[in-house]
């Protein structure tokens, strides 16, 4: 028994010492790979093509990520390294907190190169919510521009606690503020949101509203599938 389990094992695939990133290069390619938003299967075989003798998994990855996020933040709170982070990528953000908890309900955050593109292009304004898409549950409120030449631009992004008139409102404000006067927005395009479509009346009152054609087809379409076949 002693002598099995003092034979060398013949492959060290998934063994903890061996496949660990402590190698200088290694732990800089994983380093820059995961701030550039790359994802862990793609790190792993760069990993392997650097060094075809790399033994590490995808576990090895994880933890080596997750050692990273830990050392960059500082000791500072996920919110608080997610503020820095925005303010160090020249993102404008804004935030308000619950009166009594002191958490964090909402967050606006628009990059200023967006901002410069929404006060020249401030025709045609789209905005859809994302539902309960992160671990806190928040809709996400993306508001997006359009180009005289058709191509679509991110304006911003809005975490929302709830769909509210106080939600809609506070991130229509913030919205209203960067363009700092220097042009109005014509038309906002949303799907049948009541409420949204309500506050934008409320905060931009010279503008005009459509619905999405998108949204419009889908429900087209889920109305009238029954009245054909399947063939149809």
């Amino acid at each position: 028994m002693w002598e099995a389990q003092l034979r060398p094992r013949q492959k060290l695939n998934g063994h903890s010492f061996a496949g660990r990133s402590d190698k200088g290069e290694q732990v800089v390619v994983v380093v820059q790979m995961t701030r550039g938003n790359v994802k862990p299967r793609d790190i792993l075989n760069t990993l392997k093509q650097i060094d075809v003798k790399n033994v590490s998994t995808m576990r090895t990855i994880y933890n080596a990520r997750q050692k990273f996020r830990i050392e960059d933040a500082g000791g500072r709170t996920q919110m608080q390294q997610l503020l820095h982070i925005l303010e160090k990528n020249k993102w404008m953000s804004w935030h308000r907190k619950h009166p009594d908890t002191n958490v964090v309900t909402d967050l606006f955050w628009s990059h200023l190169d967006s901002i410069k593109l929404l006060r020249c292009f401030s025709s045609v304004i789209l905005m859809d919510c994302t539902y309960k898409t992160n671990r806190y549950r928040m809709s996400l409120l993306e508001i997006v521009g359009i180009t005289s030449t058709h191509l679509t631009f991110s304006v911003g992004f809005v975490f929302i606690s709830s769909e509210t008139h106080s939600n809609y409102v506070w991130a229509l404000e913030n919205l209203r503020s960067i363009l700092d006067g220097w042009t109005k927005l014509d038309v906002f395009v949303t799907d049948r949101e009541f409420g949204l479509i309500s506050d934008i009346e409320e905060v931009f009152s010279s503008s005009s509203h459509l619905l999405c054609s998108w949204h419009i087809n889908k429900v087209v379409l889920a109305k009238t599938k029954k009245m054909f076949g399947d063939n149809e």
